[in-house]
């Protein structure tokens, strides 16, 4: 094989920009109309000429700018891309672009902490309600135990005394006395005697005085006082009433078919063992306790 025949079989590789400039120069066209065509700066159209483009840019704009320039000046475009791909300076790059990729992992790391963040807050606020609600049965429960054992503590008073007042009196017996005093006890009692005789035959009937009438004076009418809170029980059931002094009224057990009747300074501070034997009135009016469930202590001020 001769050297003419090789010469003529290896093409001559011409640069992209080389061919975007001659083919600019045959227009007879400047840098300057380029750049109003494409609308880029003339810097820029002298580096793709000059194949001295920024690599830090994305090759699909790289291309692009070929492209482009190429159509001003027709140049196939395939042609310079080819010889663009050659140059081996702007292949498009297969992989993702490193900055939208390290901002989308940032962006999932930073949901997974804000995801994180919200169910640690949402445990400790569950936890904080669940303390809260313990607490405040915790506090009923101590309550209640209290006034059970206060109406406990009152039924055994009351069960004591009844039991007292039950039990029969037994008779104080008096000393014997001596054969001595008892001689002197019926000298004494002679003696008195003989006096008492005395004085009927000497005493001398006084005239009897005639007694006026006594004039009736009027009566006045006692005034009808209304009790503020009148208590009537169906059964036994402890109960605590205090006015707006904090003075106790009253306090204890009361027996089945009992009434109370009590008179203060307003508003009246209620603590009913058991509500459902309870009937309640207020300045007449009645009140209504089934909202309070049994084997509750009910709790309430008058007026509501």
């Amino acid at each position: 094989m001769t050297t003419e025949h090789i010469e003529e079989t290896v093409e001559t590789f011409i640069a992209p920009g080389l061919l975007l400039k001659e083919a600019r120069e045959e227009l007879n066209l400047t840098l300057e109309d380029i750049s109003s065509r494409l609308r880029l700066r003339v810097e820029v159209l002298e580096q793709i000429e000059s194949d001295q483009f920024d690599m830090g840019k994305l090759a699909t704009f790289t291309r692009g700018y070929y492209r482009s320039y190429a159509k001003v000046v027709n140049v196939p475009e395939q042609k310079v891309l080819d010889a663009l791909d050659q140059l081996g300076k702007a292949q498009i790059e297969q992989h993702d672009m490193q900055s939208f990729s390290r901002k989308t992992k940032r962006e999932k790391h930073d949901n997974r902490i804000m995801k994180l963040t919200w169910v640690i807050f949402a445990l400790i606020l569950g936890m904080s309600v669940l303390w809260w609600w313990q607490e405040q049965a915790q506090l009923e429960s101590a309550n209640d135990a209290e006034l059970i054992a206060e109406v406990e503590t009152a039924k055994s008073m009351e069960q004591v005394e009844e039991t007292k007042a039950d039990a029969p009196q037994t008779e104080e017996t008096a000393p014997a006395l001596d054969e001595a005093e008892m001689l002197q006890l019926d000298t004494n009692i002679s003696e008195l005697e003989t006096d008492s005789k005395t004085l009927e035959k000497e005493t001398i009937k006084a005239p009897e005085v005639p007694v006026e009438a006594k004039k009736e004076e009027p009566v006045a009418e006692k005034a009808v006082v209304t009790e503020d809170v009148v208590i009537t029980f169906s059964s036994d059931c402890w109960l605590q009433v205090q006015d707006a002094s904090n003075n106790r009224l009253y306090s204890g057990v009361k027996k089945s078919n009992q009434t109370l009747k009590l008179t203060g300074k307003a508003p009246y501070k209620l603590v009913i063992g058991a509500p459902n034997a309870v009937t309640l009135t207020y300045k007449g009016k009645p009140v209504d306790l089934s909202a309070y469930p049994a084997g509750k202590v009910a709790r309430l001020t008058l007026p509501q």
